[in-house]
């Protein structure tokens, strides 16, 4: 059979494109002004007006409302003429809603440039929530919104996929994620201010104070993540997710009451790497100023990558690595350890013998006898069967050269890492 010719290609498609080409040929820009200068007073009359492919202008001032963008809102774009400073949502805090609630819409949803506060939800999501939704989410900034009981004070998100970029989040509160939670779908969180969120519920694992993340899959990226808590993963905390990853990010300055003051990894195959992981701090009851990992990993493995570990505490087991009933597969590789910590990295339980790959980092020495003080082992306790492998340790700060002994060690290069020298000295 030949192939059908172009022009009936063309036939085929034709009318699909027509109407694609209608569609937008008939995109609105509908415009919503408390001052009675546009179509509509209210948000939700603008909303309820769209249609795919519209655009909800809305005008400076704060609006008094709570919204919903259904299937019928599917592909519009909710847009303030002159941003955030300029254009409040605010739900005045009104019990059981979310200050947006977006359900079933897709990738083409767009939410730009408000101030979103007041929320106050039992579920998920007290500023924006999306359920079973595609949203994008930009410029916005989220305050002041509560998820007591579910994920996500600033944003939650439930079997969806959501994008976050250019946010401001900061001072919100959830059970799981004080300012983002992500539960199952997708998340990509790039690019935002994420500040002085916390994580407290009785009915909620309290985990995550600036993003909490239960998903599929999960690119959190060049975002400032700091002052947050929670009892666990005072900055992020990352339960089960089957492919993460954290890169580019300044983490600093978050405390966990139990363990991972930075970021708490649990069941994750995730790949950390490039941040600033600085002065976090966690509690005597669990461990990992910096950062703790624990549960079953797979055979995929989790992996910390030139990250900088500097100046994070801990309080009883005095570490700022904690690792507990980890599997094999982890890998902590050319990172920059300089913590005020007792010890750099702990290893608290396990089950079987084995080998945790901390190769080619730098430790504060090239002496092995001061790098093997740092590391609380097998060799320390031999019931805990594990051994921290730090062969191959870096010469210097900056990592350009490695040594395997003491013999004629290369000299030690005069300043530490650009980022360290520009953010700490």
């Amino acid at each position: 059979m030949h192939p059908p010719h172009r022009a009936s290609v063309l036939v085929l498609l034709l009318p699909a494109l027509l109407a694609a080409d209608a569609t937008l040929a008939s995109a609105a820009t509908i415009h919503v002004d408390l001052a009675d200068g546009g179509d509509y007073l209210t948000i939700q009359e603008g909303i309820d007006a769209a249609a795919y492919g519209d655009t909800v202008l809305v005008a400076p001032g704060t609006y008094y409302e709570h919204l919903y963008m259904g299937t019928a809102a599917d592909g519009v774009t909710l847009l303030s003429e002159a941003g955030a400073e300029s254009t409040t949502i605010d739900n005045q805090s009104t019990y059981s809603y979310s200050v947006i609630y977006c359900e079933n819409v897709g990738p083409d949803t767009r939410i730009e440039g408000f101030t979103i506060t007041g929320g106050n939800t039992y579920e998920w999501g007290g500023g924006i929530r999306a359920d079973n939704a595609d949203v994008r989410i930009a410029s916005c900034t989220i305050t002041d919104c509560r998820a007591p009981n579910m994920q996500g004070g600033g944003i939650g998100s439930d079997y969806s996929s959501i994008e976050v970029s250019g946010c401001w989040i900061e001072g919100n509160r959830g059970g799981d994620g004080g300012g983002i939670g992500v539960w199952r779908g997708e998340a990509i969180i790039k690019e935002n201010m994420i500040i002085g969120n916390v994580a407290a519920s009785f009915t909620a694992n309290q985990s995550g104070g600036g993003i909490y993340i239960y998903c599929n899959h999960a690119e959190i990226t060049d975002n400032i993540i700091e002052g947050n808590s929670a009892l666990q993963g005072g900055g992020i905390q990352d339960w089960w997710s089957d492919d993460m990853s954290i890169t580019d990010n300044r983490i600093v300055g978050n405390t966990a009451g139990n363990h991972g003051g930075g970021i708490a990894l649990c069941h994750s195959v995730c790949l950390v790497t490039g941040n600033i992981i600085a002065d976090n701090h966690a509690g005597m009851w669990g461990g990992g100023g910096g950062a703790s990992v624990r549960g079953d990993q797979s055979a995929i493995p989790a992996q910390f990558l030139d990250n900088v570990f500097f100046g994070n505490t801990n309080e009883g087991s005095e570490c700022a690595i904690w690792v507990w009933f980890s599997g094999p597969a982890l890998i902590f590789h050319s990172n920059f350890f300089a913590d005020d910590t007792t010890f750099e990295v702990l290893v608290h339980r396990t089950l079987s013998a084995d080998t945790i790959d901390f190769t080619g980092n730098w430790w504060g020495t090239d002496d092995p006898d001061e790098i093997a003080a740092k590391i609380y082992d097998c060799n320390d306790d031999p019931a805990l069967l594990w051994c921290i492998d730090f062969s191959d340790w870096c010469a210097d700060p900056s990592c350009d050269g490695q040594v395997t002994s003491v013999e004629d060690p290369p000299e030690a290069a005069p300043v530490s890492w650009g980022q360290i020298k520009s953010l700490y000295r």
